[in-house]
């Protein structure tokens, strides 16, 4: 769809580029009307093709752009700044998770697997178990009540929490790392999707998501399955703004090496 100007001014410099090409075939025509007939579907077919490929060519730079503005605006939104009585719609989620299908990986394995933890209940449950680890597995003199305290709040504030898993090829031919790093692209674009729709999400990650007991309740049941962490999804308060995007030319400069 163009504006009637941006038409005129393509339909224009067409005309022109292609004045010589009219001309010609009037004046070998032994009538007007026959070169009329045969040099205007000619120019217009002409115009059109040149149309479709200026709007195609436009929509891709488009394109280009927006993808380049989200991977710059993604940022990591924590629990405690969701709003807890804004839930993201499922066709969000649904999406998320869509876009993680295509994530880059070796031999086509696809070793992501996502439970998503929608319901309160749920959430709850899955907060207090990370509690009842956490209290567990730390050493009297290390624990922290508002740490503690915050195991259970961020999964009550979230809209949803996704658990990160990596399942291991049978056959492990293809390493270990690499299937990692499939799952890592696989969250990315679900991260960058959800900044996409205004929704905030952290990856959250240690000790107590890498324990065998949180293996066993996402019920990963093979030997070498991984648990990489939990994705917390939400919308910002209404108070909480959308962090800026700073500059980040000096970062290229020093973790970029070129050899040329």
């Amino acid at each position: 769809d163009h504006e009637p100007n941006q038409f005129c001014q393509h339909s224009t410099s067409f005309w022109i580029l292609n004045s010589n090409i009219h001309r010609t075939m009037v004046v070998r025509s032994n009538s007007s009307s026959l070169a009329v007939a045969v040099a205007v579907p000619a120019v217009l077919a002409a115009v059109t093709a040149y149309l479709v490929w200026k709007s195609s060519s436009d929509d891709e730079n488009d394109k280009a752009a927006i993808v380049e503005d989200m991977i710059q605006k993604r940022r990591s939104i924590y629990p405690k700044d969701y709003d807890p009585d804004r839930p993201v719609p499922k066709t969000i989620i649904d999406k998320m998770l869509y876009g993680a299908m295509y994530a880059p990986n070796h031999g086509k394995t696809k070793p992501w697997r996502f439970v998503v933890f929608s319901g309160a209940e749920q959430r709850q449950a899955l907060g207090e178990l990370e509690q009842q680890l956490y209290k567990q597995l730390s050493p009297t003199d290390q624990f922290k009540q508002a740490k503690y305290d915050k195991k259970l709040t961020n999964k009550q504030r979230s809209s949803c929490v996704i658990a990160i898993c990596m399942v291991r090829q049978p056959s492990e031919k293809i390493p270990e790392i690499e299937e990692v790093e499939a799952v890592a692209c696989a969250v990315q674009n679900m991260h960058l999707i959800a900044s996409a729709h205004g929704v905030g999400a952290y990856w959250s990650s240690g000790p107590l998501v890498y324990s065998k007991e949180y293996k066993d309740y996402l019920g990963l049941t093979g030997e070498k399955d991984q648990v990489l962490g939990m994705f917390h999804v939400g919308y910002p308060r209404a108070d909480k703004k959308w962090p800026t995007v700073e500059a980040r030319t000096k970062d290229v400069e020093d973790k970029v090496t070129w050899k040329l």
